[in-house]
Formats: structure tokens, sequence, C-alpha cells
């Protein structure tokens, strides 16, 4: 089976997964939206500044963009062993993680036109608007990446554990931790973790109006390792597991 056919295959399921659960989404995005109008007026009731404003609005954007991308390995795998078709993946002509790339990217599309949907809505109905340079769409890329190495990780962690939703969902409030780190400290701690020098460009970019040419090979530098070291590390953990899943024959459990 050529490799194209794998992928508008993986594609295509993704979004009729989307099509059927829409309502679901819907819904979750609903919430999710009250829980941001919740946290932007309280802090405009304490006179913040618009800065801070304006960053909450980007933090919270990403966040929710950093949570689907995460999401995507994490459960994504957790469903697949459910429904009893995660074996079947392993059965194809292509290897598992050639096809979750593939759903990675497919998912992505659709992310990414939610988090400019979501980001416009909140501008809107917050009077706040921010610079929408088109370059912020590779800070972007680039800052998930490290997301998506932590997502293989615990994708692979759920291979041989199974039960790992606690970890996802302590995961999921530490990316707000990740994410106002730069606003609260300019230790060098950020240039280590994940996500957090990259949402620092990003809220440079937006808020203040910098393109990419207004950083340093520095700034880039650091992104760029550091994002790649975590998803280099997460696709390793991920082979780890999921060889020692395929020993121990936990593919086929739930």
């Amino acid at each position: 089976m050529k490799e194209h056919l794998i992928f508008y295959s993986v594609v295509k399921k993704y979004f009729i997964e989307l099509k059927r659960y829409f309502l679901n989404t819907l819904m979750t995005m609903g919430g999710i939206f009250i829980l941001f109008m919740l946290v932007f007026f309280g802090l405009k009731s304490f006179e913040a500044g618009t800065d801070t404003l304006q960053g909450t609005i980007v933090g919270f954007a990403m966040w929710i963009f950093a949570v689907m991308a995460y999401s995507e390995m994490s459960w994504g795998l957790l469903r697949e062993a459910r429904d009893g078709t995660l074996e079947q993946l392993y059965l194809t002509p292509s290897t598992f993680r050639r096809i979750s790339a593939y759903r990675v990217f497919g998912s992505f599309i659709f992310q990414f036109v939610l988090f400019l949907t979501f980001l416009s809505i909140m501008m809107v109905v917050t009077g706040q608007y921010l610079s929408l340079n088109p370059g912020v769409i590779i800070l972007i890329v680039l800052t998930l990446m490290s997301i998506y190495g932590i997502g293989y990780i615990m994708g692979g962690l759920s291979l041989v554990f199974k039960k790992v939703q606690a970890g996802n969902q302590i995961l999921q409030f530490l990316f707000i931790l990740l994410l106002v780190l730069p606003t609260i400290t300019d230790h060098k701690i950020i240039y280590f973790v994940p996500i957090s020098w990259g949402n620092n460009m990003i809220n440079r970019m937006m808020i203040d109006g910098l393109s990419l040419l207004d950083f340093t090979m520095i700034d880039y530098t650091i992104l760029i390792v550091n994002s790649f070291a975590y998803l280099f590390v997460g696709l390793f953990i991920f082979s780890l597991m999921e060889k020692s899943a395929k020993k121990r024959g936990l593919l086929g459990h739930y």
C-alpha cells in the first residue's frame, strides 16, 4: 500500500471522527470560552494593564492549542486501544509512528483553524486586538514540537500501563504554569522547559508587533534546540515503550 494512500486514509478518518462528534467538540470549546471570559474580566476588574490582558488572550489561546496537540497523541492512543483498533494499526504496511505523524498533521490543520477562530472571537469580545503576523505560524509549529514530544512520552506510557489519565490531566494544568513562566521570572529555566520560550516569542510578535526578523539567532537557536530535543526524546521513549508493549502482548488490551 502506497504511503500517500495511508496518509489520505488516516487524515480522512480523523475528519470523519470530528464530524461525528462535532457537538461534543463545540460544547467543550464553549466551556473553555466561558472559563476564559471569567479569567479575562476578572483581571479587568482589578484594572490589569493592556499588556496583561493581551497576554491573557495569547496565553489562553496557546494553552488550548497545546492541550489539543498533546491530547492527540496521549488520549488518541487510549481511544484506539479502547475501541480495539490499536493492534490493527500495527498490522498495516506502514509503521505506527508514521501513521501517528499523519494523524498529527491532519489534526494540526483543524486545530490551527480552531485556534485562529477562537483567537478572533476573543479579540472581538474583549476589544483587545493583536498583531496577526503570518510568521507566527512558524513559531507555533516549532513551539508545539515540544508538546508533541511530551504527547509521545505519555502515549508510550499508555501502551504499557494503560491507565494514565491522571497524568494527562496534571500535565494540562502544568502547561498553564509553563506558559506564564516567562512573565513571572527571567531565570534561564525558561530555555529548558517545553513551550515557555516559544510562547514568549509568540507573545512578543502578537503583542509587541515584532516580525521574524526582529528576533536574534540566539532566540531561534534556543527555540529550535528545545523543541527538537523534546520531540526526539519523546520519540525515543515511545519507541522503548512500544517494544515493551509488543514483547508483553499488550497492544490488544485496554
